[in-house]
């Protein structure tokens, strides 16, 4: 898998809160959280479901 470096970092730190939600409180909080800040659906789903595939801070 190639991944692209980050552009948005405003939006990546959302990223990483909504991730640490998650991980504390369930999948539930954290979509909840990127979904009230705009991340997009598609971002959301991704990082929440396979966790495999985020970009570790890069």
């Amino acid at each position: 898998m190639t991944l692209i470096p980050r552009s948005n970092h405003a939006m990546a730190t959302l990223v990483d809160q909504g991730i640490l939600i998650a991980e504390q409180f369930g999948n539930d909080k954290g979509s909840r959280f990127m979904r009230r800040h705009n991340v997009p659906f598609e971002v959301a789903l991704r990082v929440l479901s396979r966790p495999s595939e985020r970009r570790n801070g890069q």
